[in-house]
């Protein structure tokens, strides 16, 4: 997801938003617990 950053920075216009919906269903799919997790450790803290 980080590559995804710069095209999304850097690719204004030739963004295929098909391909960052692929993108971002799958890999968050991954990484929704984690940033589970730490939204529970930031609120206990």
């Amino acid at each position: 997801m980080i590559g995804l950053r710069n095209i999304l920075i850097h690719e204004y216009f030739g963004i295929d938003e098909q391909i960052i919906w692929e993108i971002v269903s799958q890999d968050f799919r991954e990484t929704k617990p984690l940033i589970e997790n730490i939204l529970v450790k930031v609120k206990n803290d």
